[in-house]
């Protein structure tokens, strides 16, 4: 079968495939001139092997920026200067139980900085970091909510940090900030329409910050304050060909800002 890759850049004509492209597809935004000064990536098809890839990068004096679950993998990206001071993780099956171990981390002074559903469970990042802001946080069942909760948010003076769909439920992550005008979030019921807003939004000044799938809608948060440049996207439908692509960014002086899979 022949492989194929889309490439989204900025600046440049979005890259479409000539044939029929798989429904499934990796996705990485890109950036340059990020307060990263170095980056990893470790997969694994169980989050308990994953853990210990987490365990042995902390030792290394990483810290974990970005997970990701899809098909069966486990994936993250690994950065050193990425502002974070402490680190810890949680999985749990069921999500009232996970916000529980949330709301307690959340006592001891952790941001939930990451959180994703694979394999029947939630799993959070938690972190300590001085720009790490107050969080709140909605569960909810019908992405369709998502719009009003984000202009409620705004309102309270809380941007959205991140959303995460699992076992038919969503988690999404607020914290507070001084300025939420700067903020955009889209909803795109296909990759194409993602792309569209890509591009669109690229031109206007914005820039992604978080990439995010679930139950067939993508959904991309934007900033005008992103502290870096040369952003763009890669979707590759083929892993192998995903990570040969992540390595041969890393040598052209981009950072991984976010990582995603979903479908066409």
């Amino acid at each position: 079968m022949r492989r194929t890759m889309t490439k989204l850049v900025l600046g440049a004509s979005l890259l479409l495939p000539a044939g029929l492209m798989a429904d499934h597809v990796w996705v990485a935004v890109y950036a340059k001139h990020t307060p990263f000064k170095t980056q990893g990536f470790e997969s694994r098809k169980y989050f308990s092997e994953f853990a210990t890839a987490i365990s042995q990068r902390w030792k290394e004096g990483y810290v974990l920026w970005d997970l990701e679950q899809g098909y069966h993998t486990w994936m993250g990206v690994f950065v050193k200067g990425g502002g974070y001071t402490a680190q810890g993780y949680t999985s749990r099956r069921d999500i009232e139980d996970f916000m529980r171990v949330v709301h307690i981390r959340q006592k001891q002074g952790y941001a939930l900085t990451d959180v994703e559903w694979g394999n029947g469970k939630w799993v959070g990042i938690f972190s300590k970091g001085k720009n790490l802001a107050p969080q709140s946080y909605k569960v909810f069942e019908d992405v369709e909510m998502l719009p009003q909760l984000i202009a409620e948010g705004w309102k309270s003076g809380h941007k959205l940090d991140q959303v995460t769909y699992g076992d038919g439920r969503w988690l999404a992550v607020f914290s507070k900030a001084k300025d939420t005008k700067d903020q955009l979030v889209t909803l795109s019921k296909s990759f194409e329409g993602l792309q569209k807003d890509l591009k669109m939004k690229w031109k206007e000044g914005y820039k992604v910050v978080n990439l995010e799938y679930g139950f067939s809608t993508w959904i991309a948060i934007y900033s005008k304050r992103a502290p870096y440049t040369h952003e763009s996207v890669d979707a590759i439908n083929d892993f192998d060909e995903f990570n040969a692509d992540m390595r041969n960014r890393w040598k052209r002086g981009y950072h991984i800002i976010d990582l995603a899979d979903g479908k066409r």
